[in-house]
């Protein structure tokens, strides 16, 4: 099964490069483009530098808010993508600290160009919402989903599982207290690595690992499984 880490982006050059060495042992990395709509270094320049650190084999996924941005850029991007060798997950995105919406791109026609451009490309898939629901966001012409809502595997049931990816959110004693403000489940530290095993026991190929407060339990997360 490939393993990814959620590589949140550091304002400072030497503790992303810390950061980004410290997950080396991951299968890769998928890195959020400015959550809760606050300014944040992009996602773009994360990977960049990931790429230069670590081995071509890392697979990388870009998070692209369309929010933001217009058709040219989702162009560029894709261009950009494809010579670095990384995936684009796109999302909408929470509504932005500065500025307007732009909303000139939608997640499928987002997905249509970047894979027109030969990258590999994806969106949010929100596991709670009905199957119906589920099903007519899996008919999109996506490459992957990035599973939102995971709460274990039943929540999978029925589904294709080689195109979902289950975003599996870390519970820890330092970032108990900032996951109560989020909406998503979570998992403690010492279930973790059952829920992978269980996971890659009905076949899903990909698992995302994040831990909200506490990069530092992602290091010693992998060191477990």
């Amino acid at each position: 099964m490939e393993i990814l880490a959620e590589l949140h982006p550091k304002r400072k050059i030497d503790k992303l490069k810390k950061e980004i060495s410290s997950l080396e042992a991951f299968d890769g990395f998928d890195i959020p483009d400015a959550p809760l709509g606050e300014p944040s270094v992009m996602p773009l320049a994360v990977g960049v530098l990931a790429r230069e650190q670590l081995n071509e084999g890392k697979r990388i996924i870009l998070n692209q808010r369309l929010a933001d941005v217009n058709e040219l850029f989702v162009r560029s991007l894709s261009i950009t993508a494809r010579l670095f060798n990384f995936d684009i997950a796109f999302t909408k995105g929470d509504k932005p600290k500065f500025g307007k919406e732009v909303d000139q791109v939608s997640t499928d026609r987002a997905i249509e160009i970047s894979r027109s451009y030969g990258v590999k490309s994806g969106g949010m898939l929100s596991l709670r919402k009905s199957r119906e629901e589920i099903f007519s966001r899996l008919d999109m012409p996506a490459d992957f989903f990035l599973g939102l809502y995971f709460g274990g595997v039943s929540s999978l049931e029925g589904l294709p599982l080689e195109k979902i990816i289950p975003y599996v959110i870390i519970r820890t004693e330092k970032n108990r207290e900032i996951l109560k403000a989020l909406p998503q489940p979570a998992f403690d530290a010492e279930s973790v690595n059952t829920v992978i095993e269980e996971l890659s026991g009905i076949g899903v190929k990909s698992v995302l690992l994040s831990s909200p407060g506490d990069p530092d339990s992602l290091q010693r997360m992998i060191k477990k499984i």
